[in-house]
């Protein structure tokens, strides 16, 4: 028994080693393809997070973040950068393919960590729940333009959220998104 346990081994190991490459190939692949339907929420995102949950950040052109210059940034789950998306006409990144949520602050402080600190979030507990102040190292306090006041905006599956994070409640596909709103 033993005498071929070495063989077989050694013959796993290169079919692994040779075929890793075209694995990889393919996962680049589906990251590189994004869903093109401008009615969906999941427009513009990788087609691997197609009924997933994502949450996306995005910077003013006037306070872009220094890792999210050119176009939009795609983190999975694991942390791992799997591509940019330069179509989006903004900047930023995007943390998806999550699922299980029912909590949007929960699942906020989750998605913002797998970026690595890049998306850390400063927020305050008032009488109206959690504010959010600051994403990725932009406190929406020190936004200055010709409006009378700067803060982040929440978006859910592309429409204005009618409730702030700490009262979201998630369902698989979501896409939160946040942005920078002016009055």
């Amino acid at each position: 028994m033993s005498d071929l346990l070495k063989p077989t081994s050694i013959v796993i190991l290169l079919v692994v080693i040779l075929v890793a490459p075209t694995i990889q190939d393919r996962m680049s692949a589906e990251a590189s393809r994004y869903v093109n339907d401008s009615e969906s929420s999941h427009d513009g995102l990788p087609t691997i997070w197609d009924d997933k949950q994502v949450l996306c950040v995005f910077f003013p052109d006037d306070y872009p973040h220094q890792d999210f210059i050119g176009g939009v940034t795609l983190i999975d789950t694991d942390g791992e950068t799997i591509g940019v998306n330069d179509d989006f006409n903004r900047t930023g990144a995007c943390v998806g393919g999550f699922n299980g949520y029912t909590d949007g602050m929960d699942f906020m402080m989750d998605s913002t960590r797998t970026a690595r600190g890049k998306l850390s979030v400063g927020y305050e507990v008032g009488e109206w729940g959690p504010y959010v102040h600051t994403i990725g190292g932009l406190n929406s306090n020190s936004v200055t333009g010709d409006f009378s006041g700067a803060y982040w905006h929440l978006d859910h599956n592309g429409a204005m959220s009618m409730v702030g994070i700490g009262d979201l409640a998630m369902s698989e596909g979501d896409v939160l998104a946040w942005s920078i709103g002016t009055w």
